[in-house]
């Protein structure tokens, strides 16, 4: 199993900066290399609602469906795989005062075995450790200008999401 980790700072109070991570419209916008991710089923977020996932990682497409299996307001997110790559992603949030909060994103993965898994997971490596940068440099970008946008009116806020 390979495991990366990394925590995004965001500009932005924690109810907003959870609101835009759970929104599943906001994801290929943060996650580098995430192409298509969308609902299946009635729910669209929440304990219970499932997702397909495509996504380029260096020379290969993933693709996975999802199931968010824990989801507490404010305090995290996470997803298991049901499908396709056997994987488990995790958000943790937390304030770090008013108007900046954390997010510590996990994810854990497994490749298939053998010789030809070890092959993938060597050839993967560079593209996984380079998708977690980018995708913790979107996430505090991203956060800041949907909050900036939600500021000035322009944009929902998270009030407005659901819940």
């Amino acid at each position: 199993m390979t495991e990366v980790r990394f925590v995004a700072t965001c500009n932005a109070p924690l109810d907003v900066t959870f609101a835009y991570l759970d929104d599943y419209r906001n994801v290929t916008e943060y996650w580098h290399g995430m192409t298509s991710y969308r609902p299946v089923g009635a729910l669209d977020h929440g304990p219970g609602s499932i997702y397909e996932a495509v996504a380029k990682i260096g020379p290969s497409t993933v693709k996975s469906t999802i199931e968010t299996v824990e989801w507490h307001k404010d305090v995290r997110i996470a997803y298991t795989s049901v499908s396709g790559m056997d994987s488990s992603t995790t958000f943790d949030f937390a304030a770090v005062d008013a108007t900046h909060s954390t997010v510590e994103f996990r994810i854990e993965f497994t490749l298939p075995g053998g010789i030809a898994g070890r092959a993938i997971a060597k050839t993967l490596e560079p593209f996984v450790a380079t998708t977690a940068r980018n995708t913790a440099a979107n996430i505090s970008a991203r956060v800041a200008e949907y909050w900036a946008t939600v500021r000035a009116g322009t944009r929902r806020g998270a009030a407005d999401l659901p819940k």
